[in-house]
């Protein structure tokens, strides 16, 4: 009897054993399982939405970017703290079922400046921005009064644009008049790509749930891991077109673990944040990037919106009457050369007079022409207009751009 009792003890003991194995077993498994199934379903959605912004500590970011770099100045710190006051929200819509019938959307908001959108349906892109607000914080408002007074006067329907409306253009011939590039990419085959990466990041990493939240699963992966399907992710999207980009990336940065958190709400993902200041070394604080999911809706096309000529948003001259706006155009590719010039210099430690021959060079399948008249200098041709663009000495100024050959 006593025998028995014995026995039975033992395999009482025994079946707890196991149970508290299995249980501790399930504990770590069940969180993967939990994100796993949120990222299929998220991947059936035919509709859905993210919003990206930043999170946390301006002052902290700021502090991790003059750390890197001492000479950055008021302007660029400037800059980096009205990102925190900045978002932008992208939606699909898989209205049919191929891609052609596929919709999209844009919004965002600019240092608290809410309006900004666009939209594609049946591919025709709508645009509509609060002008007159942007400018008002930004920039100059007799620059945008006399941009509007010559762009209205070559196509009226300019004017919604200027007045904050819906204008419409064709998407496919606005491709071919400003002289871009198509996009061949496969939507299905980047989303595959995009859920083959996830899980290949996440499937080797540590997860677990925050006890404070049951929401809230923390990722811990690596940063070589992440560089590595980084790239492979860009090369199994883009194929041989991107074989320049990621052989700029060098090599893998220094190993060290990378956090990610993750929050779900019954199996659906409805965030992802990453502290960007874990990759500065010596930084302190939290600035994050957030990824919120937002909920999926039809993307329809705005009602009343002015049908505009995709010559004139795509900056290329018409036979006759394109004069009038052509100095305004010539004047902003002008701006946007200038800056390109800075980029360039900032990115290869050289002055920004040196790096504008190798900004023209990069824009040379753009449909105007430019050319340097002398060391900073460059004249811009849009059409029979001109305007002339000058480099700072140092990448801390700001290009000057005048109507007119150089």
């Amino acid at each position: 009897m006593r025998a028995k009792r014995f026995l039975a003890g033992v395999a009482a003991g025994v079946t707890a054993l196991a149970v508290v194995g299995c249980a501790d077993q399930i504990k770590q498994l069940e969180p993967k399982l939990e994100l796993r199934n949120a990222a299929q379903q998220l991947g059936e959605q035919k509709q859905a939405g993210f919003t990206l912004k930043l999170t946390g500590s301006a002052d902290d970011l700021v502090a991790a970017v003059r750390k890197e770099d001492p000479d950055a100045g008021a302007d660029d710190t400037e800059a980096l703290k009205k990102l925190f006051n900045s978002s932008v929200t992208i939606a699909y819509d898989q209205a049919g079922p191929g891609p052609d019938d596929d919709r999209v959307s844009l919004a965002a908001t600019i240092d608290g400046v809410t309006g900004t959108e666009l939209r594609v349906v049946d591919k025709v892109m709508y645009v509509k921005a609060p002008v007159a607000d942007l400018v008002g914080k930004f920039g100059d408002a007799g620059d945008v009064a006399e941009l509007r007074d010559e762009a209205t006067a070559a196509d009226p329907a300019l004017k919604a644009l200027f007045d904050g409306g819906w204008v419409s253009v064709d998407a496919g011939e606005l491709v071919k008049t400003s002289g871009l590039p198509t996009q061949d990419t496969d939507s299905a085959k980047a989303a595959a790509e995009v859920k083959k990466s996830a899980r290949n990041l996440f499937d080797g990493a540590e997860i677990v749930r925050d006890p404070a939240d049951g929401k809230h699963l923390i990722v811990t992966t690596s940063t070589t891991k992440a560089y590595s399907e980084l790239k492979r992710l860009v090369t199994a999207i883009g194929g041989d077109d991107t074989k320049a980009l990621t052989g700029e990336l060098g090599k893998a940065p220094k190993d060290h673990p990378i956090v990610v958190d993750l929050w779900i709400d019954n199996e659906k993902l409805t965030a992802l944040e990453i502290d960007v200041l874990q990759f500065a070394d010596g930084a302190t604080g939290r600035a994050a990037v957030r990824l919120e999911v937002t909920t999926g809706a039809p993307i329809e096309a705005p009602p009343g919106a002015t049908k505009v000529d995709p010559k004139l948003l795509a900056g290329v001259a018409g036979p006759a009457g394109a004069s009038s706006t052509a100095g305004g155009r010539a004047s902003g590719l002008a701006m946007s050369l200038g800056y390109g010039a800075l980029a360039v210099a900032e990115q290869e430690g050289i002055t920004p007079a040196k790096a504008l021959p190798k900004a023209i060079d990069e824009l040379a399948d753009m449909p105007f022409r430019a050319r340097v008249v002398r060391a900073g200098v460059a004249e811009v041709t849009v059409g029979s207009d001109k305007a002339c663009v000058k480099v700072p000495a140092t990448t801390s100024g700001d290009p000057k751009v005048s109507k007119g050959a150089c």
